[in-house]
């Protein structure tokens, strides 16, 4: 039998939390206070257009973007980089889709399947830095304490655990978020879960959503061997979203997006 505290857990396996209101760490009370006005903390979702430089090859090129997303679910993104290449991509449910075309022919993916889903599960997971109300703790998520500055975060995406790793500045906002992400990033044929994320540069409010509105997204941002960035963003608009149904099944309608996709399931 194992012992357990007078909680009823077992403290071997709690995480650390510092002093703060409740039961909550201090570093998600830090996180929340200074990202969510009171009329933002219902917030379940948001739509975003993004600008920026995409890494293709060894050139940067111009790419604009907008994204749906819901963090504990899923998303639907499209780009438009250098007004010939469009690739429009999903993750819902556990299914992720990805369609990718180069002055209106598709190429060839260079991942499907279940290898697929669980490279885009990453995204799913990032995309939380700009809905911060669902990271607040609770019995689905869960914060375990690094030092005074970071944390992770654990909590699923539609049923798959996802974890992320926030570093914040000294006064609460995140200036470096990651996650494990499926993928060969060196192009050495062997896939694995390799350290991926967003080195944030500034933060902008929308609708009483304090969030990071300009990074660097790329590999090994905050671990050993070579950084490799794939992705320079500015959020130029949010909406926050406050209900799930429509929002949701708009994720889900792939119905305009032709048959020659690539696609993948978890589990």
């Amino acid at each position: 039998m194992v012992a357990t505290d007078a909680r009823g857990t077992d403290p071997g396996t709690m995480p650390v939390l510092e002093d703060g209101p409740g039961t909550h760490p201090a570093i998600a009370a830090r996180l929340l206070e200074r990202s969510l006005a009171p009329s933002a903390r219902d917030v379940v979702g948001a739509r975003l257009r993004t600008r920026g430089v995409a890494r293709i090859g060894r050139a940067w090129w111009p790419y604009r973007g907008h994204e749906v997303t819901l963090p504990r679910h899923g998303y639907f993104r499209e780009l438009r980089v250098a007004g010939v290449l469009r690739v429009v991509d999903s993750w819902v449910a556990g299914r992720a889709r990805r369609r990718t075309t180069l002055l209106g022919r598709c190429l060839h993916p260079a991942l499907v399947g279940p290898d697929l889903a669980r490279a885009d599960l990453a995204h799913a997971a990032l995309s939380a830095m700009w809905v911060p109300s669902v990271l607040q703790p609770s019995e689905s998520v869960c914060w375990s304490v690094e030092d005074r500055d970071t944390a992770a975060v654990a909590f699923d995406v539609a049923g798959t655990a996802a974890r992320l790793r926030l570093t914040l500045h000294r006064g609460g906002l995140p200036r470096r978020v990651t996650t494990a992400r499926w993928g060969d990033p060196d192009g050495s044929g062997f896939f694995r879960d390799v350290p991926f994320g967003v080195e944030v540069l500034e933060h902008r409010t929308f609708h009483g959503l304090t969030v990071p509105s300009t990074g660097v997204l790329g590999w090994r941002l905050d671990s050993p061997g070579p950084v490799r960035e794939v992705l320079r963003f500015q959020i130029t608009d949010l909406e926050p979203v406050h209900a799930t149904g429509p929002v949701l099944g708009e994720m889900c309608d792939l119905d305009a997006v032709p048959d020659d996709i690539a696609e993948g399931e978890i589990g």
